[in-house]
């Protein structure tokens, strides 16, 4: 396989990979933003419709369905139709997939029948109750949720905000169903049947919905929680054998009803809003992944063409020269390739930088697990593009000046890979590194962490120890996977000691062991462990190492003025 073909592989499953990363990520931030923008567009004329048809339905219960009120009624009921219909058929038609959406195509196709409903009204083929039912059937036919409230965009608060609507409607529908016996001189025992059990449904869900609400509206529902105007009347309708008292209902009914409205209102706007910070989290996540895959696929394509250039550079010394050896663009072209990898990390750092100041302002949880796991894939396409710049004979910008807790640098090594929750890092002897091998033993660990995760079985952990010893300091890797055959051990040793690459792809990981290890002379063995599994020693040189005392500066330490120290604990702490 060629070389060319080889970089358009690699080249082509890094594109792939940050497809994987990007889309997903992507996809929710549009999802999110639809919900809001369609909510936002929708609400109010969905809201109008609603309280049309509970208007209509109450007077088309009544004994004066054929009249002007009702006539009038159901010419604002069109109109609010209308207003819905000509709102969901603007560009907002395009994002589709929201709640709100979809709950006005629903209740517009519903209210398609309303003319059948309406003539039959007007014919008398329906009873007072199916009347209702009717309608009810428009509104909410499942009797599970109403259109006025969009799950999507109200976080955590969708649930109570569901039964305070659904406690609303119910409200309504037993304002109609007593229309519906207006001017009998008493109550049958089916209607106080039917009063009764929507008054219990009402009251459920009302109390239900507490739980849930946003907390600045919690005490506005505290206070209709607490008033019993309604419930006292309503209680005299159901035990009275009298003319019911109607007027009394009406004068309570007016006022819950409203007051419920307008704090499913207020509700609906602090839910929205608190859910605002995670919409916004969402797309500079999608942004972060999209972008950080974007740089790491670029800074690949220039160490490529570096490569090719490297390839081509020798192809021409074995053939006779065409020109001048001063026309070779070679010389001019490596300090700008150079640069440009070193902008591509630094456009990283900044991405890492922002997550973690994110990250420190918010306190929700769920957030917070988004934050983290966006971090730690930067953190990840970092590991690749700062190793494919080292592979190439570049330097990464980023260094440490000071000497650095090498524990710190163990727990950095296990965050750089996918599976870091399964790496025990805690019986590592503590000494400082030198700052200038802070980069190279890092990724190096990555490298022989990541490759025992990927063998040993998933349910088990990987452990690291270490300890300083006369000759240096020995780091071990241990797990419990199928370890090596002989053979394996010995091309092993053969690939990380030869600074030519292997033509396999299956030692390209210890291939680049070899060669960060080399470059700050650490010598890595592998030999299958007595107990199973392959145990990895890794022992960094004396002169590397120093003690640790009790001024040994830690991540945490905010004394510490070395500026770059903050980019070690921006890893550990994604």
């Amino acid at each position: 396989m060629s070389t060319r073909t080889k970089v358009i592989a690699g080249l082509a499953l890094l594109v792939a990979l940050w497809a994987a990363a990007a889309v997903p990520a992507l996809t929710e931030a549009v999802q999110v933003m639809s919900a809001r923008v369609t909510a936002n567009h929708l609400g109010r004329p969905i809201g109008a419709l609603v309280l049309s048809l509970e208007a209509e339905r109450r007077l088309s219960a009544g004994d004066r369905a054929a009249g002007s009120e009702l006539a009038a009624q159901r010419g604002h009921t069109d109109q609010a139709r209308q207003a819905l219909q000509a709102a969901r058929d603007t560009w907002i038609k395009s994002l589709a997939g929201s709640d709100s959406l979809r709950q006005a195509d629903d209740l517009l196709s519903r209210t398609g029948e309303l003319a059948g409903v309406r003539s039959a009204v007007d014919d008398r083929q329906l009873s007072h109750d199916r009347a209702v039912d009717a309608y009810t059937a428009l509104i909410d036919p499942a009797g599970v949720e109403t259109p006025t409230v969009f799950p999507d965009q109200l976080a955590g608060s969708a649930a109570g905000l569901s039964a305070l609507s659904r406690s609303r409607e119910l409200l309504a529908e037993e304002d109609a169903q007593l229309a519906a016996v207006a001017g009998a001189t008493k109550l049958t025992d089916a209607d106080r049947v039917r009063l009764s059990t929507l008054a219990g449904a009402r009251r459920s869900l009302f109390a239900s919905a507490g739980t849930d609400l946003p907390a600045d509206s919690l005490d506005r529902y505290r206070e209709l929680a607490g008033d019993t105007g309604l419930t006292t009347v309503e209680s005299a309708l159901l035990r009275g054998t009298g003319e019911p008292d109607t007027a009394a209902w009406s004068a309570a009914y007016n006022r819950l009803n409203t007051a419920l409205w307008e704090l499913q209102n207020s509700a609906n706007r602090e839910a929205a809003g608190a859910a605002t910070a995670h919409a916004v989290l969402t797309v500079v996540r999608a942004g972060v992944v999209g972008g950080v895959g974007l740089i790491a696929v670029i800074g690949v394509l220039l160490v490529a063409r570096r490569s090719g250039n490297r390839a081509t550079t020798g192809g021409e010394k074995r053939r006779p020269a065409a020109g001048r050896a001063g026309d070779d663009p070679r010389p001019r072209l490596d300090p700008l390739l150079r640069d440009l990898e070193r902008r591509n990390q630094g456009l990283l750092h900044r991405q890492l930088r922002l997550l973690d100041t994110l990250a420190r302002r918010e306190s929700d949880d769920e957030t917070l697990g988004d934050l983290f796991r966006a971090d730690h894939l930067a953190n990840r396409m970092r590991r690749n593009l700062e190793k494919s710049i080292t592979l190439a004979g570049g330097t990464p910008g980023r260094r440490w000046r000071r000497p650095v807790p090498l524990a710190e640098v163990v727990r950095a090594a296990a965050s750089e890979i996918t599976e870091y929750g399964r790496v025990s890092t805690s019986q590592v002897e503590a000494v400082q590194l030198d700052g200038v091998a802070v980069t190279d033993l890092m990724h190096l660990l990555a490298e022989l962490i990541e490759n025992a995760t990927t063998f040993a079985p998933a349910e088990t952990r990987v452990r690291v120890t270490g300890a300083n010893l006369a000759t240096g300091y020995r780091l071990t890797i241990t797990d419990v996977g199928p370890g090596m055959t002989e053979d394996d051990l010995a091309t092993a040793a053969q690939v990380m000691a030869d600074p030519v690459p292997p033509p396999s792809g299956t030692w390209w990981g210890l291939y680049s062991v070899g060669r960060f290890a080399a470059r700050r002379n650490i010598t890595v063995t592998l030999h299958n462990g007595l107990d199973g599994g392959l145990a990895v020693e890794v022992t960094v040189p004396a002169a590397l190492i120093s003690p640790a005392t009790d001024e040994e500066p830690t991540l945490g330490n905010p004394t510490l003025d070395d500026p770059t120290l903050d980019d070690l604990e921006s890893v550990i702490n994604g």
